[in-house]
Parts: structure tokens; sequence; C-alpha cells
């Protein structure tokens, strides 16, 4: 015993001392974030075999960053590589485990949703304009969806599902910290607003663009929310949730996206007048007096009609584009991410009012999506993706309503959480293309965790 204990210490020492030798060349070679970057995925991947619901954690945490790219390194994303790869790892290593899981029907009817939202999404790319632009999107899809049934496989006890939430909650935590950091620095994007004559800032953290950045925000906003008032959580994730609200608060306002802004309002208030009618009116009388007295004025400027008419314009014709897209191809769209392609081929005629209007008489200028997530998924995955779309929202309001309504205080918390963040969503789909993105991470383990909480009261209430 003694001897072996020696060999296991020795051995340890040795691999130290090589990493450490290894640092200063490979530092010189390649990249000094080599050796670090090894040891951390070293070690997460150590504990997402020992603690499996911890890699939905990190996946969920790390959400934010997928578009992050180190300095100094040219088009390298790591991100973009590592959540897929974490994500699928953690739900091969779920199904290779074996456990027998009782299904409950409400996880049931949302597991079968997700597959046919997601299968409708393959569908429309086999055929797509251009399958390569697919890719990417589709990843993420794919990604979301392996969250999604490795939370369901992983998360068995209410301990595994607060990991998960954890994981969301520092997600949120580091997103915010992002857009709060750029604004201190004055480190804000290439996008600006005019506001009392000058040019201000948009932060965006590591996302594209700033109202994809606000929508992020404001979806996870209200789960913080739920998470900071409710005791059965614990004081360490309560604190997490207080002082990540304490940074996205003012992240958002400095994202200046009004449709983020206006969808965490207006879809959180829906959400609450559907289950605590009671308190939906004094918390919109709060909000409004906060917006008067607080909001900066930039952001109040930002909210003029009359500098938001061109805006409005512009989407009104990257809508009517998006039916002229929908209608050349009605039953599997253009293909996932292929709106632009699609854009390109429309015919330059009189008829085709958005085009003219995207010309300016010098360019063109070709719309990466439609400015609205419904109408996307018709033009890009047709009718039978939008269909699918509409049975996957509705299979996750009615988990996270059964969720908001369980005699568990923490259940009840991410239901009333997760359901005011899809209203959320769903209110700023409207303007806006954030579903196939940074959010279906935390969004689709959120959901899965709303499930899990169902279907334990259920699995009690039939004595199984």
């Amino acid at each position: 015993m003694t001897l072996r204990l020696r060999a296991v210490e020795v051995t340890l020492v040795v691999v130290a001392l090589g990493i450490a030798a290894s640092w200063p060349l490979t530092a010189h070679a390649i990249s000094p974030l080599l050796v670090p970057a090894f040891l951390v995925a070293a070690a997460a991947t150590l504990l997402v075999l020992l603690r499996p619901a911890y890699g939905i954690a990190i996946v969920a945490a790390a959400a934010p960053l997928t578009n992050f790219q180190p300095a100094g390194v040219q088009g390298i994303k790591p991100f973009q590589l590592l959540l897929p790869a974490l994500a699928g790892g953690v739900l091969v290593y779920a199904i290779l485990l074996g456990r027998n899981r009782a299904a409950t029907p409400g996880a049931t009817r949302l597991s079968i949703a997700v597959l046919v939202f997601v299968g409708a999404a393959v569908a429309s790319s086999i055929q797509a304009l251009d399958p390569a632009e697919t890719i990417k999107k589709l990843v993420v899809l794919l990604t979301a969806a392996g969250v999604f049934y490795g939370t369901l496989e992983v998360c068995r006890s209410r301990r595994e599902r607060l990991v998960v939430v954890g994981g969301v909650l520092l997600g949120l935590l580091i997103a915010s910290g992002q857009g709060v950091l750029q604004k201190y620095l004055g480190a804000t994007g290439e996008y600006g607003i005019v506001a009392d004559g000058s040019v201000v800032g948009r932060v965006q953290g590591s996302f594209g663009h700033p109202n994809g950045y606000g929508g992020f925000l404001a979806v996870l906003v209200p789960l913080a929310t739920a998470v900071a008032f409710t005791r059965g959580f614990g004081e360490p994730r309560r604190w997490l949730a207080v002082l990540a609200l304490a940074l996205a608060v003012p992240a958002i306002t400095f994202t200046y996206a009004r449709g983020a802004i206006v969808a965490l309002v207006f879809g959180s208030l829906l959400w609450l007048a559907l289950l605590r009618r009671r308190i939906a009116l004094p918390i919109a009388v709060v909000i409004g007096v906060a917006a008067v007295a607080v909001a900066p004025a930039a952001l109040k400027e930002r909210f003029d009609p009359a500098g938001a008419s061109e805006d409005i314009t512009l989407r009104t014709d990257i809508w009517s584009a998006s039916l002229d897209i929908y209608s050349s191809e009605p039953l599997l769209g253009v293909g996932l991410n292929n709106f632009g392609v699609a854009y390109r081929e429309l015919p330059t005629s009189l008829r085709s009012t958005s085009q003219r209007r995207l010309l300016h008489q010098s360019q063109v200028l070709v719309p990466p999506h439609a400015q609205s997530l419904y109408l996307n998924i018709l033009a890009e995955e047709g009718i039978i993706g939008f269909a699918a779309f509409v049975a996957f929202a509705f299979a996750a309001v009615a988990v996270c309503f059964r969720s908001a309504r369980l005699p568990d205080a923490v259940g009840r918390a991410v239901g009333l959480g997760v359901g005011a963040g899809l209203f959320t969503l769903a209110v700023h789909s409207v303007v806006e293309v954030t579903l196939v993105g940074e959010v279906a991470l935390p969004l689709f383990a959120l959901l899965a965790v709303a499930a899990g909480f169902v279907g334990e009261r259920e699995g009690a209430t039939s004595g199984g």
C-alpha cells in the first residue's frame, strides 16, 4: 500500500514537472494560453465525469462567450468548438450510464416538441439554397437540443437541477459584467446612437450586435429576479442572482436596445398577469416610475417616436421581403440561416419595394435575417418549420405554467422565471431573431429543469 501511494506521488510530481517544463516551450512555439487551457479542460473533464450536472452548468455559464475571440488570435473562437463538444459529451455519457428514467407526460410532450423542432430545421437545411450557410446555426440548435436532453438525463435530483440554475446565473453574471466593463472602459462596439447631438456607444459583450446582447440579458433577468426572492435556493445562489441583477440592469440599459427593454417589461407583465394578477399592476407602476426617474436621457431619447420612424420603415420593407422569400419555398423554406442568400436573389422590380428601399441609389444592403423570428422561420423553414416552432412554444409554455403552480417554492420560482423569460423572448421576437443563438443554450437547459420539477411532483403524487 505504501509503495503504491509513493508511486502515485512520484507520478504526480513527474507530470507536474513535465507540464511546468512544457509551458515555456509551448508559449513560445504556439501560444501562452495552450497549457492553461489544457489544464482547465482536464479539470473540467474530470469534474464532468464525477458530476455530469456540472457539465451542463458549464455550457450554460459559457454560453455568452460563444463568439468570444481571444486577443491576438485571429479567426479562432474556441467556445464555438468547446460548447458543442461538452454538451454532446455529457449527453453521450449520460446515455452510457444507462439509468432508467420514468418520463412524465409534460416532459414527454416537450421532448417530442424539441425533437420535431430540431428535425424541421435539419430537413430545411438539407435542401437549403446554400447548405454551407446552415452549419453555424444548425450546430447551435443541435447543441441546445443536446443540453436539453442531457439535462433531462443527468439532473435527477433537486441538487443537480440547482447546479444547472447556478450555471445559468453565472452566465448572466459573465454577460452582464462584460457590458458594464465595456461601458466603464469606453470600449463600446461599432454600433452607436445619436442622442442630444452626440454619438453614444452601445455595449454588446461578446455578441455580434447590441440587440442580440440585450435580448440575452432580458430573457434571463426574470429568472435571476425569481431566485433572488426565493429562500429555497440557498444564500450562495441568491447572492449570485442579486449580483447578476445588479450588473444586468445597467448592462441592458447601456445596450439601448429598445426591443429588448420593452420585451422584458411587457413579456414579464403578461406572464405575471396570467399567474399573479394581484402583483402585476403594482409592479407595472413601479417600473413606470423607475423608468421616468432613473433612465438616462439617451435611453429616453431612444424611445422618441420621431427617431424610430425610419427604423420602422426599414423593418417593414424587410418583413415584406421575407414574405416574398416564403412564397418561393412555402413548405421547408430556403434553409436555416439562408435569408441573406435568398434576399440577394430577389428580383429588383417595381413590385419589390423592399429592394428599392435598400438600394439607396448606390449600394445593395443585404439583411442577415428577417428582423422578426416568426417571419424568419417562415422564410427559412417554411410552414412545416413554423408549425414545429409553434408546437415547441406551446409545449415549453405549458411546462413553465405547470412548474409555476407547484407547491414547492423552488420549482415554482423556476417556472415563474423561465416562463417570464419565454414571454420576453416571444415579445422580442417580433422585431429580432435571437432564439437560435447564445440564449438557446441556457433556455433549453432551464426548460429541462422546469420539466424535471414538474415530473418530480407528478411522480410523488402518483406514488411512483
